[in-house]
């Protein structure tokens, strides 16, 4: 069953974060692809430069400058994949100017690209929390993503399973349907399950949330069941990512419309919480 990744990259070390995530977290790599993505931040010339002569001329240069650390920068993510055991011909190569704000040319290329998560390190993620400011962001993230995003941290010291929190919304059941086929074919990975006593005590809705995992022909002996969460899921989902050393957390993009940019972008308390404060394992987001 193939799987394709868009993992976006820069010249920055944070943001090749994601393609060491992708190539550290699954042993197989026969079946999974991965599109490099490179779009160059849109140039501005300085004050006093756009009222001289030359500022034709001098966007020219910044615009070949970027393309070659675009270049590199996919030349060093590409090294990264192989070395980890990715295949010469499941490694895509794509490098763009930028058409909008950088952060839309990327969700742009995730929706046409159909891939089945997007990829960003660190440094995207911060690009992410930067650019929500921008009307044009703004509107992209308050509509319902088409695509899954990965959000990686460092992929060193972390361990293989995935911790998914369940609290009964419709992202999470999008989530939960994600994890199981990302993970069918990999059987090295376990899915630990956390949901709220009101969604842990409905057999109806632990039943769908099975079902779902299970669609791809999940073996369900791989998923295992957490006690129910506190008052305060973020803070134990920390606490379960401090004891253990999960790979990822996984979770659907749901709740508040706060005026707290991190709210707003990540959708919830949950969410902003978990992107301020957890230093390992990825987080996985849907909806």
């Amino acid at each position: 069953m193939d799987r394709h990744f868009l993992i976006t990259v820069s010249d920055q070390k944070s943001a090749l974060y994601g393609a060491r995530f992708v190539g550290d977290f699954f042993p197989d790599k026969t079946n999974i692809k991965s599109t490099l993505f490179y779009s160059a931040s849109q140039t501005r010339l300085p004050a006093e430069k756009e009222k001289s002569s030359e500022p034709v001329t001098l966007r020219k240069n910044q615009e070949k400058e970027l393309q070659a650390k675009g270049e590199e920068a996919l030349k060093h993510a590409g090294t990264i994949l192989m070395e980890k055991g990715f295949l010469k011909k499941n490694v895509i190569y794509k490098s763009q100017t930028p058409m909008f704000l950088k952060v839309a040319d990327i969700i742009q290329e995730g929706e046409k690209g159909a891939y089945d998560a997007v990829v960003l390190g660190r440094s995207g993620i911060s690009m992410l929390e930067e650019a929500f400011e921008e009307s044009v962001s703004a509107k992209l993230f308050e509509k319902k993503a088409p695509f899954p995003l990965w959000l990686c941290n460092t992929s060193e010291g972390v361990g293989k399973d995935v911790l998914l929190y369940l609290d009964g919304s419709p992202a999470s059941f999008q989530m939960a349907d994600h994890v199981g086929f990302i993970l069918a074919d990999s059987k090295e990975h376990c899915i630990d399950l956390l949901a709220p006593e009101s969604v842990f005590l409905e057999p109806s809705l632990m039943d769908q949330y099975i079902q779902n995992l299970s669609r791809n022909n999940l073996d369900i002996n791989r998923i295992r069941t957490q006690l129910p969460v506190s008052s305060n899921p973020a803070q134990q989902i920390l606490k379960l990512t401090e004891r253990k050393a999960y790979a990822s957390v996984a979770l659907g993009r749901a709740g508040s419309q706060s005026n707290n940019i991190l709210s707003r972008l990540f959708k919830g308390p949950v969410c902003s919480v978990l992107f301020r404060e957890m230093k390992h394992a990825s987080l996985w987001l849907c909806g």
